[in-house]
């Protein structure tokens, strides 16, 4: 078995600004309409890129699609002179997304299903409450590629207490169970994770106590052990490249949200949208 432990500072998120934001977005969504055109949001707006497919919006059952525009999948022209017609090189990615429940007292539970080339990844997530926001449950799979399935085919499980995690990250209360975790199982290996928060001694920021282990699996646990033991220094230098690049980002970019107000918020999530049309309909920059 392989286990890294490792801390880092990440800027804190005021619970009231998670919850205000959970609001903004749910408001957004049920303040929009489906139609043929797309989802017509609350300003007129039209995302072109999602549209419902089955059932009426956001009652349980009812899916929705979304297409990525970047190419359209069709025959491209004859640039070489062969004087045959050029295949798009990437089909199109599709994301189908299935509405289970929508109850802002409740929970909210989406399906993703996402078909990536021969690839496919499933996804459950569960907001509960989200009007005061206790928790957050992401289950998944993957399956196919062109690879051998078992490199690929995959489960998973994340978990945030959000009612703990708050507690331990503002005044240090610990609870019975690290308020983050998440396994990933593979045929051959199992990855646990672990992420525990406490207020920072120095400055305000939050110090998260991270613990990854990684093992080996059924028949092939003894082979896995020693792959792991050689693999061990490698793996251990990764894993804290990685947690250090994600709190980097996360340190770039969350204070600039956390500093707006929830109407602030919404105004940019619909800025972004018009951005988004407006690329769409002068096209990238260079072009006619």
């Amino acid at each position: 078995m392989v286990s890294v432990k490792h801390t880092v500072a990440v800027e804190p998120v005021p619970y009231p600004w998670l919850a205000d934001a959970v609001t903004v977005i749910r408001t957004l969504v049920e303040e929009s309409r489906a139609d043929e055109q797309g989802l017509v949001l609350p300003d007129g707006q039209v995302a072109r890129d999602i549209r419902l497919t089955r059932g009426r919006h956001l009652l349980p059952g009812s899916v929705y699609v979304i297409e990525d525009e970047a190419d359209d999948g069709k025959a491209k022209a004859d640039t070489d002179g062969s004087g045959e017609d050029k295949k798009a090189v990437d089909a199109r990615d599709t994301v189908q997304i299935t509405v289970r429940e929508w109850d802002h007292r409740r929970a909210v539970r989406l399906e993703l299903a996402v078909a990536e080339d021969d690839m496919t990844i499933e996804l459950d997530g569960t907001l509960k409450s989200p009007d005061r926001p206790a928790e957050v449950e992401i289950t998944g799979r993957t399956q196919g590629g062109a690879a051998p399935r078992t490199l690929f085919d995959m489960a998973g499980r994340a978990r945030v207490r959000l009612d703990d995690w708050w507690p331990a990250a503002d005044t240090g209360r610990a609870s019975a169970s690290a308020p983050a975790s998440a396994r990933l199982d593979h045929r051959w290996i199992r990855a646990d994770a672990r992420a525990v928060p406490r207020p920072s001694r120095d400055d305000g920021r939050w110090d998260i106590h991270v613990i990854v282990s990684l093992r080996g699996r059924r028949l092939l646990r003894p082979v896995a052990a020693v792959l792991l033991a050689f693999a061990a220094l490698g793996i251990r230098r990764s894993l804290v490249r990685t947690l250090d690049g994600l709190a980097a980002q996360w340190n770039d970019r969350v204070p600039h949200l956390v500093a707006m107000n929830a109407d602030q918020l919404r105004e940019a999530l619909l800025s972004s949208q018009r951005g988004e049309n407006d690329r769409r309909t002068t096209g990238p920059p260079g072009t006619d």
